[in-house]
């Protein structure tokens, strides 16, 4: 779902990204230390919003 077109699509995926975070954080971060590069700006946003001003900083600096 990275490469689809549709911002909703972004968001729904960050979102749940957020939900997985809630239950496992290291899960979360697993996957976005993997992905952060080339994740649209929408679901990265979606998915970090819950992370402290430091993790935000280190995930957000593409």
């Amino acid at each position: 779902m990275i490469h689809d077109k549709e911002d909703l699509i972004h968001k729904a995926v960050g979102w749940m990204l957020r939900e997985v975070g809630k239950r496992n954080k290291k899960t979360e971060i697993y996957f976005l230390k993997k992905h952060y590069k080339n994740m649209p700006r929408t679901m990265l946003r979606y998915s970090i919003e819950r992370f402290s001003e430091s993790e935000k900083k280190f995930f957000m600096a593409k």
